[in-house]
């Protein structure tokens, strides 16, 4: 709270552990819930096409599922993101969404029929992508409130990340690919028992903040959508690395464990970009982060499409670091300084559903077509969705508007 603001944090009384635990500071919660979420997630995007190759779903189709669920990404985040009116509603709407993700994958456990996967899918991907903007907007949130440093924060998210990648190639390579669903139910109990910590200072309103705008009136806004287009052909173009590369490596002789460790290099690349980010590359405005992460795209794709060469595969691992990192840093930056605070949690929300989630849904279907065909020239491809970002220019940043 402001000083002297007599209101009650808001949702300090929302669950039982808030009223026998002491609020926990910004930085620590959101650092414990960072590292959940990706803990999941890091089972989850490498090794979720290997889990359902091992219960005997074909290729084209798991294509399709992993379609199918980047799609339903965009209309939940849009729904739901939509429906959060204001900062105060975004704890209590994270602790709903990790108790429903948690009940969403214990469904896998029941059956293996195509439609059943279907149906799951589509309610899993509708609801637990969802943390991810929310995540981000308590973060961006706190950046406001506190000056949070959130690339340190974040990058706590990205070691969780690696910590899954490499326990569960080693599961999968030493016991089945069952254990990726294994690990993620475990990881999705501790999140939500995490998310249940209070948080302090909780998320408010800014003095003399307006009301959070709507989705449409921010998509009104010129610079959102050259934003949205320039960060979903930047994400989006990660459709075969994050859909298929497992699978191509593993059909080049790769065991799962190494498959594991080359994910884990790759977020180890991202690890140290987000360290850097608030000594080395706070004076960058989101323009020159997007020429930055476009360009190393292109180096990425071409190497990862070339080659399965180990040496090679290394060079494209580290080179995560700028392709996504680089890129999402210069959304936070566009976010943060470049918008009204009342634009802040609806941009979130589009962000999350285009950049993240529709562009990179209609790619990956397109990847499962072309796979079988082209192997690793799908990354190919990839560089095709990037070029575009080389012209695309956002408005200038104001000096005023810096953090």
């Amino acid at each position: 709270m402001l000083p002297g603001d007599p209101r009650p944090e808001i949702g300090y009384h929302l669950c039982p552990l808030s009223r026998c635990r002491a609020p926990m500071p910004a930085f620590s919660w959101l650092a414990l819930f960072f590292g959940a979420f990706y803990f999941v997630y890091g089972a989850y995007l490498p090794f979720w096409s290997l889990w359902l190759e091992g219960i005997g779903v074909r290729t084209e189709q798991i294509g399709l599922l992993l379609g199918v669920g980047m799609a339903i990404r965009f209309v939940g985040n849009l729904m739901v993101m939509g429906r959060v009116k204001g900062a105060g509603q975004l704890l209590p709407v994270t602790r709903l969404l990790c108790l429903l993700s948690l009940l969403a994958f214990l469904g896998f456990y029941l059956g293996h029929s195509l439609w059943w996967l279907v149906v799951l899918t589509l309610a899993a991907n509708f609801i637990y992508p969802t943390l991810m903007p929310m995540g981000e907007a308590l973060a961006t949130r706190m950046v406001v409130q506190t000056h949070l440093d959130y690339g340190k924060v974040r990058l706590c998210g990205s070691f969780a990340f690696i910590v899954a990648s490499t326990l569960v190639g080693a599961l999968v390579g030493n016991f089945g690919s069952d254990w990726v669903l294994h690990t993620m139910v475990a990881g999705l109990l501790i999140m939500l028992g995490l998310s249940l910590l209070p948080l302090r200072p909780a998320p408010r309103e800014l003095q003399g903040e307006r009301a959070k705008a709507s989705l449409l009136v921010t998509l009104r806004s010129a610079p959102v959508r050259r934003f949205l287009l320039i960060t979903a052909l930047l994400q989006g173009s990660h459709a075969a690395y994050y859909g298929f590369s497992a699978i191509y490596w593993k059909s080049a002789g790769y065991s799962g464990t190494l498959i594991g460790y080359l994910w884990a290099l790759g977020v180890v690349a991202e690890i140290a970009m987000f360290a850097a980010d608030k000594r080395f590359l706070q004076r960058f405005g989101a323009q020159t982060l997007f020429l930055v992460g476009a360009l190393g795209c292109v180096v990425r794709w071409v190497l990862l499409g070339s080659s399965t060469d180990l040496a090679v595969l290394v060079l494209g691992q580290l080179l995560h670091g700028v392709t996504f990192c680089v890129s999402h840093l210069g959304a936070i930056r566009f976010m943060t300084r470049q918008l009204p605070a009342e634009q802040q949690i609806p941009t979130q929300a589009l962000y999350a559903a285009l950049g993240l989630g529709m562009t990179v849904a209609a790619l990956m279907a397109i990847c499962g077509v072309l796979f079988e065909p082209l192997g690793g020239g799908i990354f190919f491809i990839m560089v095709l969705v990037v070029l575009p970002v080389f012209v695309l220019r956002l408005r200038e940043e104001s000096p005023e508007q810096g953090r």
